[in-house]
């Protein structure tokens, strides 16, 4: 009965050393992580068709044409392979008119802003002598559908506009490699922007 007693005494004394042990915190369980995301180096070729304008492209990205209106110079740049977002580029002739011009910019404005109940911030910035003419820039914070986007124009003739859209908005954090990625294409997109001549 008495070796019983110590063996028991013994186990206790072992169990209470090792708990004791500063090197138990690599059993603590991890903090929630994200599956690390592999993007390929970004690459770029022109874009051309029957459009008023041509851009650089990345070679990852598809384009098809804009499905909800019947506008023919809209589009959707998709990447299938890379990216859960889709860039929705639309376009519009300025005419000379100032203030069709005007309502393009408001409109633009608008549609930026129209999410600032679930911003968390909007950064705007002006981008001016690019190929296109001039530009400005909106970049988005928080569980958002529309975290950038920018518009060009000539401010006489040609007035585009490309956002970059989120279905999973909840994910744009776990996203945020690829909406980077994403977002620095559609930059290459706008420095590389060209009007064609009618």
């Amino acid at each position: 009965m008495r070796s019983i007693v110590i063996t028991i005494i013994g186990f206790l004394c072992i169990i209470f050393q090792t708990s004791c042990n500063d090197e138990t915190d690599i059993y603590a369980p991890k903090p929630r992580g994200y599956h690390y995301i592999s993007l390929p180096t970004p690459e770029y070729e022109k874009f051309e068709g029957n459009f008023p304008y041509t851009f650089e492209i990345s070679k990852y990205a598809k384009v098809k044409p804009y499905q909800k209106r019947n506008e023919p110079y809209w589009m959707e740049i998709v990447y299938d392979s890379i990216s859960v977002a889709t860039v929705h580029v639309t376009y519009k002739e300025v005419e000379n008119n100032d203030k069709l011009f005007e309502e393009y910019v408001n409109d633009a404005h608008r549609l930026t802003f129209k999410q600032t109940e679930r911003a968390t911030a909007i950064e705007q910035y002006i981008q001016p002598n690019l190929p296109g003419g001039t530009a400005l820039i909106s970049a988005s914070e928080g569980e958002i559908p529309t975290v950038f986007n920018f518009w060009v124009s000539d401010s006489t003739t040609h007035f585009l506009r490309a956002a970059l859209y989120v279905p999973s908005s909840q994910l744009n954090d776990s996203l945020a490699p690829i909406l980077e990625y994403t977002r620095d294409d559609m930059l290459h997109m706008m420095q590389t922007l060209e009007w064609k001549a009618k």
